[in-house]
């Protein structure tokens, strides 16, 4: 194997000689790996990629390796150790991230729920200030989603006599629910 600690290797390298380069690969990779799983890289896929940064990074910038601060084994190695960690924590950065967003996504779930329920019980309310039989038609139409046709069957009601009572009913309701929304509005500024 090619000597590769000398300085006619290194400007090897900074030429980005691809036979420098394979040979560097060759001889330091399972070192890298090493190093690698020693600095907390988890699995063989998160080491592979890793160990092939660094020396894509190499490849990129070779003019970054300074041979007067040292070999190339060790730039190579601490290299390794850095990006490792940096992966490690953009890794709990992102997980940190998702278990926000998730506690933020439960908050908004529960907060529209709880809106929805409080609008339900609106309507039930509202609904229960109505004579009968339409405060009953409307009951069954809105919260057990019976059909007209259905209505009328249960009801005894002719049909026409159900659609009048559905359709001046709603009207009805959405009077009071615009009504109450606007006093809550006018109370809450």
């Amino acid at each position: 194997m090619e000597e590769i600690e000398n300085t006619l290797f290194y400007r090897r390298v900074k030429k980005r000689d691809e036979a420098a380069f394979n040979t560097l690969i060759t001889a330091y990779s399972k070192l890298l790996w090493a190093v690698a799983s020693r600095s907390g890289a988890a699995n063989g896929m998160d080491l592979e990629e890793v160990v092939s940064d660094v020396f894509l990074r190499l490849w990129e910038q070779p003019e970054k390796f300074d041979e007067k601060k040292g070999s190339l084994k060790t730039y190579l190695c601490i290299m390794t150790e850095s990006m490792t960690k940096n992966k490690l924590q953009q890794a709990r950065r992102r997980q940190h991230e998702t278990l926000a967003n998730i506690e933020e996504n439960t908050d908004e779930l529960v907060s529209s729920e709880l809106e929805e329920k409080a609008a339900w019980q609106e309507i039930y309310s509202l609904i229960m200030t109505f004579d009968e039989p339409t405060r009953q038609i409307l009951l069954w139409r809105i919260f057990y989603e019976l059909t007209p046709h259905e209505i009328a069957k249960k009801s005894g009601l002719p049909a026409k006599e159900v659609d009048n009572r559905l359709y001046r009913g709603r009207k009805k309701l959405r009077s009071l629910v615009e009504r109450n929304s606007f006093f809550r509005e006018v109370e809450n500024t």
